[in-house]
């Protein structure tokens, strides 16, 4: 008994210590809330009250004044202004009013329906943009750019928002000039700042939601925080407010809004972001909560792997499965120890009593409960890539196993541009590819994968290299097709999206084998397939250009037997650069060669990545078979280059003719930036090369290069990389721990719906 008694204390100590941690070890620290309100002011109070921006300011329950609910009210007058349809964005302040008369307003940008911020539902709008603004610059239009496209929301710095949690961000504000006597700032005439959050994921902005113990988080977050310009050094144009938010406890994406003006917003208990301004910005972005960590949270080191190694080890970070409220958390954990406890103790009872089978039955409980905790909570075990909890811990590999530079490989090296290049079209030597200016309308759709006509959501697609498809709300993209890097006789088609299949060689050898492919291609008539991934890349494919004929032979020739109306795609190298094409020549003299024909391409495919050729360094190496020791030495900087994007698209186009293959589609089925926000890919970075490579894609054509069945456009189809990763996440359009769609997989979303 005096084992029993031993075990029974150990069992409760530890409990104790669990039980006994602080509350952020379980939770948010919800214990001392804040209400983010101040009473209401005008413009023009005869109180001074100096406020210094640059501290973080917590403000006491709001005592609100008896006006009545009057939407939305501004001191100043508002001009009349007359409409228009122009469009313009500046880093300096743009006129109110253009020299023609057109109307210059700054709208906000959440989606609608949903959030006002078309003009037609009141949107949240600002008519004289160029005294005060949020940021380095502000943007002008007739309406709201919709979803998330105002190409100046650059005035609030968000971190890691954790549920339930109190945290800061920062708020730039910006003031044009500090002596117009016209448009004073002081302590009569103050900016006041207005946060919305949809903390509960409604779609609309009102009310408040409740985090354990009764805490309320309002979604009028911060309400008419007053911004004394006065307080400011004397030369200061812009200066950082700090403010403090209790988060709700949805985890996920929220909307937020963020309004400048030059008087207090009054709408009673409630603002839901409606109304007209005079003066003042509105920037709208989407925010990410996150589940509450366990431990301190931990900077990811900016070095990554070097190619075809894992990940720099981490040390592993717990954290509860997202959306798992504290309590239950408490409830589980307690409940693992206590039936340990009780297995131990009748364990030691059987030993005692040599009862084998209850020996037997305490220690299966025992290895179950302990499986289980590693299991489910994550604790001790490291995914394939990053560190523990962020992302699902039973990832298959990612397709993308690029180098990328580490920090020893940019050791004495220039810092990336954090700008991308704006030009979304190239002028090679010797050709002029025509970028027009209006969209294609949109075709019906068609039964195969690569009709004569395309319709423009067929175009657009994306890869998804870990979890499945159906993990994700792919419907928000409005793509028309994907790729998951392998075969599957019954696939999934979400929305109606196309699955293109794809037969990995790697090695030389087919998978899955032969008879596999002919019974996937009968049960999937019609489909599109894709031979191989890389065949040039060491760490990917991997195979000589003889080896790689041989396979292709081997497989499209088990594909047509079994289905005369597939479609079959040569593998595409990395990069179509003077190395990469000369590769693709040596596949098809190898092909000749072996069995005295043309190699058989139904469609051409290519890579589109920008990275280094250079034996032994960051980048995709040198092809197999081929000697030389560099080909294109581009820098990181270049790796967003759409000048040499558009260049290398019209090189392979070129190379396609040159060998009698014009008339066959071209597709590019992978393509984004590898390259981490560390080395300066922001995401409005990664947005504006996104959207200005659709522009390239849909508009550019040649007439002596161009697919004629496509009205000579260069490119038919194109995959994104990536719906989701966690090697390479700079791109993803869905965050592969929570699941929930990324800023950039909305901007990726609604540029397909306003094409």
């Amino acid at each position: 008994m005096r084992r029993v008694a031993l075990v029974s204390a150990l069992t409760g100590v530890l409990a104790l210590s669990l039980l006994s941690l602080s509350p952020a070890t379980w939770a948010a620290p919800w214990m001392d809330p804040l209400h983010q309100t101040v009473p209401t002011r005008t413009p023009t109070s005869s109180a001074r009250t100096p406020r210094p921006t640059t501290a973080t300011t917590e403000v006491p329950e709001d005592t609100r004044t008896p006006s009545p609910p009057t939407g939305t009210a501004e001191a100043a007058p508002t001009p009349s202004i007359p409409a228009t349809a122009t469009s313009s964005a500046t880093l300096a302040p743009p006129a109110s009013v253009s020299p023609t008369g057109d109307r210059a307003w700054d709208f906000g940008d959440a989606p609608d329906p949903g959030f006002p911020s078309l003009e037609a539902n009141d949107g949240a709008r600002h008519s004289i943009i160029s005294f005060e603004w949020l940021g380095e610059g502000v943007d002008d239009e007739s309406d709201s750019h919709q979803v998330d496209r105002d190409l100046y929301d650059d005035g609030v710095f968000v971190g890691q928002l954790d549920a339930c949690a109190r945290e800061t961000m920062e708020v730039e504000v910006t003031v044009l000039s500090r002596d117009d006597p016209e448009h004073p700032y002081d302590g009569q005439h103050l900016l006041y700042l207005n946060v919305l959050v949809d903390w509960n994921g409604d779609g609309s902005w009102s009310g408040r939601v409740h985090c354990a113990e009764g805490e309320a988080a309002s979604e009028w977050a911060v309400r008419n925080l007053p911004v004394d310009v006065s307080s400011w050094p004397d030369d200061a144009l812009s200066a950082p407010v700090s403010i403090v938010l209790p988060v709700g406890p949805l985890t996920g994406q929220v909307w937020a809004r963020f309004s400048l003006s030059y008087a207090e917003v009054i709408s009673g208990d409630d603002w839901d972001g409606r109304g007209a301004f005079a003066y003042g910005e509105t920037e709208d972005y989407p925010l990410t909560v996150f589940s509450p960590p366990t431990v301190e949270r931990e900077v990811p080191s900016p070095t990554l792997a070097m190619v075809g190694d894992a990940p720099a080890d981490t040390t592993p970070t717990t954290v509860w499965p997202a959306g798992l409220p504290s309590w239950s958390s408490l409830l589980c954990v307690g409940g693992s120890i206590l039936l340990v406890a009780v297995a131990l103790v009748v364990a030691m009872l059987a030993l005692r009593r040599r009862s084998r089978t209850a020996l037997v039955v305490a220690l299966v409980v025992v290895a179950v409960l302990t499986v289980a905790a590693f299991l489910f909570y994550n604790l001790g075990l490291k995914p394939l890539y990053g560190t523990a909890g962020s992302g699902p811990p039973t990832l298959p590999l990612t397709p993308r196993e690029r180098l990328v530079p580490t920090v020893g490989d940019l050791a004495g090296s220039v810092s990336p541009s954090p700008t991308a290049v704006l030009t979304a079209t190239s002028t090679p030597e010797n050709a002029n590819p025509t970028v027009e200016a209006s969209r294609p309308t949109s075709q019906s759709g068609v039964a195969t994968p690569l009709p004569d006509a395309v319709s423009v959501r067929d175009r657009f697609g994306f890869g998804v290299a870990i979890s499945s498809i159906e993990q994700y709300d792919v419907g928000q993209l409005h793509a028309g097709w994907y790729l998951d890097w392998s075969s599957d006789p019954d696939p999934a088609y979400p929305g109606g999206m196309e699955y293109a299949q794809m037969v990995n060689v790697r090695g030389g050898n087919i998978f899955p084998g032969v008879g596999d492919l002919e019974r996937t291609a009968r049960l999937n008539p019609g489909s599109l397939w894709l031979v191989g991934n890389e065949p040039d890349v060491l760490w990917q494919d991997g195979i000589t250009p003889r080896e790689y004929a041989r396979v292709y032979h081997d497989v499209y020739e088990a594909l047509r037997s079994a289905d005369p109306t597939c479609q079959v795609a040569i593998g595409g190298v990395s990069q179509p650069t003077p190395l990469r094409l000369e590769y693709l020549d040596m596949v098809l003299d190898a092909y000749t060669d072996l069995y005295g024909e043309t190699i058989p391409v139904d469609v051409w495919n290519v890579h589109a990545f920008i990275l280094r050729e250079e034996r032994g360094s960051w980048g995709v190496d040198i092809p197999p078979g081929i000697s030389v020791d560099e080909g294109r030495l581009f820098e990181i900087e270049d790796h967003d280059s759409l000048e040499i994007f558009g260049q290398q698209i019209l090189d392979f186009r070129r190379w396609m003719n040159d060998r009698g293959e014009r008339d066959k589609p071209l597709i590019v089925s992978e393509y984004g930036i590898v390259m981490p926000t560390e080395f300066g890919f922001s995401h409005e970075r990664v947005r504006d090369f996104m959207y200005a490579t659709f522009d390239f894609f849909i508009a550019s054509k040649d007439p002596d290069l161009g697919y004629p069945a496509d009205d000579n456009r260069l490119v038919q189809r194109w995959l994104w990389y990536s719906l989701s990763d966690t090697v390479y996440p700079t791109g993803n359009l869905f965050d592969a721990a929570t699941g929930q769609i990324t800023p950039l997989g909305l901007a990726y979303g609604s540029y397909v719906v306003s094409h």
